[in-house]
């Protein structure tokens, strides 16, 4: 079974949705996360899980860290 992609969009011109744009895809990786631009201020981010299932753990930790960051926030 495949595991589900996340999509998520932030707004470049807020520093702080930048910011979390930035520490997001550090925290999934370079590897597994797309990105596409929307419009010049607007970006969304792909993250996709790793072909392995063995990753599936790792990626739901990685995925509460996100999480947990954008909960309560207007960053993204």
């Amino acid at each position: 079974m495949n595991a589900p992609e996340l999509l998520m969009v932030y707004d470049l011109s807020d520093p702080d949705a930048s910011e979390a744009a930035h520490r997001h895809r550090g925290y999934w990786g370079k590897l597994y996360t797309d990105i596409h631009p929307l419009d010049n201020d607007h970006i969304a981010l792909v993250f996709r899980p790793a072909p392995d299932c063995r990753w599936r753990p790792w990626e739901s930790v990685r995925l509460k860290w996100i999480l947990e960051q954008l909960q309560g926030s207007k960053a993204a």
